[in-house]
């Protein structure tokens, strides 16, 4: 199947998010099989395998892999890459042949199904290479040996095109054990990318400790004395909180990645510091401050996620946990010092189809937070706030003073459908301390941004909503017309909130729910049977209709004519931008069979000490292709018109 282009690409929105779905262990964990590979020395780990469970999201991507192989981007990377080989004078029938020297051992991988049954990322940082990662794969049973077979035969011919003696390629073992290590010879930093197999499980790896370790463990060479990262206390404590995992599991150790950080950081400031025979005599390292960065923002100690997928729906859980000493860091004031949401959907109407509402961060406490960093650790920080000060003079404008005084941290966002079946409408409603300095900043905004609009027939002027007197309508100039999202803007503060739209009817139905004279987001009939409950200390939540997902995506990618219209001519000329703006229009094709998600909620909470995220993404059978017409009955063929025959004109003329 497709299942690993799936996987590849959530394994990425994992790694950002880590926002998937008590005790993990009994059931979960032992069900993943590579784990037994994961060295305890693993930082970062992503985890996924299949089960019966899975079966409606495979079929499904099985459609989307269809939908990417026929679009042949394959062709598209040979011809940008043979471009720019002619651009600098190389011989284009050359790379053709190298191109299909690889190419064709490369097509005797089955790609699509290299994860089948299991995929499993993991990631350390290391001195002095700077890291080492591993990959292990569980084909199908019987598309091992092939598989195995092609990704060496691909390997080795990419070695045939290094010059003689700057790489190095050792081969070791037979049959169901084999390795493959690529070195660079003399090189001071070690070097090594590995390509082996044990029996079933398909290894490729960069570095030298993390990938021995693994194949140690996949051998069951006890006498290596490594352990499993899933053997670790710190590991089963991580998720002890979550529920048992059936289908993806993601693990960070945070403070080791930081701990490690740190060792790097301490080593460029020493390489840095200024050459002196004199302590006394040293003056600051010009990267001094690269250790006291990473100590702010060491907060967390680990992150664990856990999913389960059961046909239609994938429930998920995330837990961050914070360092004993969190609070003594800068930076915990202005990520947690927020209080949590009261009311999160107080200003949603019912019609949304999109809400994003969070505590958000506090701003004043994140600007004091920079500040108080550069003067104490960055080189001529006092100079360079100094600086800043003359700035902020000149502009006529105190951050702190102007702006983060009234500003809240709180927000609220939400969508609703536009005018058309393409346009959506979008409302961000802001929290503020001091309405009257709100009003003071926004009406001096108001009057810059209105001489300057006024040049290309925009301006400022009065929005005339019953519901919010003196609210500002922002008119842009017609050529923001082409550009997606901007609408007729709407600004103003009301009840404690600053209120920014891109259409007035949208923002009048906000402060009509927030009045409670229309329906909130809690009556919507999508977020009663699909969505998650909302209790108390709710820091995020986040709902979101993705019924329309691949229609909207092929929508967003189908602007790319428009952007190629603005492009200057001679842009459009180059096979470069050309290929590119094609695999474009390709990829826009491939995500309209991204028509089979229904919509995902997620709700956080913290406790001063976890941050704990519930998410729910459901889907829905994809909407069945047109019927073909039915051709025409076939009738006895009648002999061609001759010019005198009238009939034979245009509307009988």
């Amino acid at each position: 199947m497709t299942r690993t282009a799936d996987r590849w690409m959530r394994s990425w929105v994992v790694l950002g998010m880590l926002a998937a779905t008590g005790f993990a262990w009994a059931g979960g964990i032992a069900d993943f099989q590579l784990a037994r590979a994961i060295p305890a020395d693993a930082m970062l780990v992503v985890h996924y395998r299949d089960h019966a469970g899975l079966s409606f999201l495979n079929t499904q991507f099985e459609r989307v892999w269809e939908a990417v192989q026929k679009q042949g981007f394959d062709r598209d990377l040979k011809r940008f890459i043979k471009g720019l080989i002619q651009e600098q004078g190389g011989d284009a029938a050359a790379f053709d042949e190298q191109w299909q020297k690889v190419a064709d051992p490369a097509a005797t991988v089955q790609w699509s199904t290299l994860a089948d049954r299991e995929f499993a990322f993991a990631l350390k940082l290391a001195f002095p290479s700077g890291g080492e990662f591993l990959l292990l794969f569980m084909p199908p049973a019987d598309r091992v040996d092939k598989d195995f077979a092609g990704l060496t035969a691909t390997l080795k011919a990419i070695l045939s095109f290094v010059p003689e003696g700057q790489l190095q390629l050792t081969s070791e073992g037979e049959g169901e054990s084999v390795l493959h290590r690529v070195s660079i010879p003399g090189s001071p930093v070690p070097f090594a990318l590995t390509l082996a197999r044990h029996k079933d499980v398909v290894l490729f790896g960069i570095g030298s400790v993390l990938v021995e370790q693994s194949l140690a463990l996949l051998r069951g060479d006890s006498d290596a004395g490594t352990a499993t990262l899933a053997s670790t206390e710190r590991f089963r404590q991580a998720f002890q909180r979550l529920p048992a995992p059936t289908d993806e599991l993601a693990f960070v150790d945070l403070a080791k990645i930081m701990a490690q950080s740190r060792q790097f950081a301490t080593m460029v400031q020493a390489m840095a510091a200024p050459p002196t025979t004199e302590p006394a005599e040293a003056g600051p390292s010009p990267v001094g401050f690269l250790v006291p960065l990473v100590d702010s923002f060491d907060l967390w100690e680990t992150i664990a996620s856990v999913a389960t997928t059961d046909g239609l729906k994938t429930t998920g859980e995330t837990a961050a946990v914070l360092r004993e000493d969190a609070k003594s860091r800068p930076l915990h004031k202005a990520f947690y010092g927020n209080a949590p949401v009261s009311s999160p959907l107080k200003y949603v109407p019912k019609e949304a189809t999109g809400v994003g509402v969070g505590s958000g961060v506090d701003f004043r406490a994140l600007y004091r937070a920079i500040v108080e960093f550069v003067e104490k650790h960055v080189p001529q920080g006092q100079e360079l706030l100094a600086q800043w000060a003359e700035t902020q003079k000149k502009i006529e404008l105190d951050v702190e003073k102007d702006v983060l005084s009234w500003l809240g941290g709180g927000y609220v966002s939400f969508t609703a459908p536009g005018a058309t079946a393409y346009t959506q409408e979008w409302v961000l409603v802001l929290g503020v301390r001091d309405e009257p300095k709100a009003n003071e900043l926004l009406n001096r905004a108001y009057a810059q941004l209105n001489e300057a609009l006024a040049q290309q027939n925009g301006g400022v002027e009065d929005a005339q909503l019953e519901q919010a007197p003196g609210f500002k309508r922002i008119i842009l100039p017609a050529f923001f017309a082409m550009l997606p999202g901007l609408g007729r803007p709407v600004v103003g503060v009301k009840d404690g909130h600053l209120f920014l739209g891109n259409s007035p009817e949208l923002v009048v139905k906000a402060l009509q729910t927030g009045a409670g004279q229309h329906e909130d987001f809690t009556k919507n009939e999508r977020f009663q049977k699909e969505g998650l409950p909302l209790g108390a200390d709710v820091t995020e939540f986040a709902f979101q209709d993705l019924s329309k997902l691949g229609e909207e995506l092929s929508q967003m990618f189908a602007m790319v004519g428009v952007v190629q219209m603005m492009m200057p001519p001679e842009a459009t000329k180059n096979p470069a931008v050309l290929t590119v703006l094609s695999v474009l229009n390709k990829v826009g094709r491939v995500v309209r069979t991204l028509d089979f998600y229904r919509s995902t909620c997620s709700v956080t909470t913290f406790d001063g000490k976890v941050n704990l995220t519930r998410k729910i993404t459901n889907y829905e059978e994809p909407p069945k292709p047109a019927a073909e017409p039915t051709p025409p009955a076939e009738t006895e063929a009648k002999p061609a018109a001759t010019p005198a025959d009238e009939s034979a004109k245009p509307n009988g003329r």
